[in-house]
């Protein structure tokens, strides 16, 4: 049901796994990892800064109750 993330409240909850994968790429950035590794990581945060607008999007159209659908 990830393609519901524009409902009521499901920005909110794609933006907190979002958050949350965020911040434990943070800390294995912030360990000893190669380039390579550290380059993946980083690729992959990228890819979810991009899907995180979309959940704040989401998240706000659920809490200002929008009937947007």
């Amino acid at each position: 049901m990830g393609v519901g993330a524009e409902s009521t409240g499901g920005g909110a909850e794609e933006l907190e796994r979002i958050t949350a994968r965020l911040e434990q790429l943070a800390a294995q950035l912030e360990g000893d990892v190669d380039e390579e590794h550290a380059a993946e990581l980083v690729r992959e945060a990228s890819e979810l800064a991009s899907q995180a607008g979309s959940a704040v999007e989401g998240a706000l159209r659920g809490a200002s109750g929008s009937p947007g659908d």
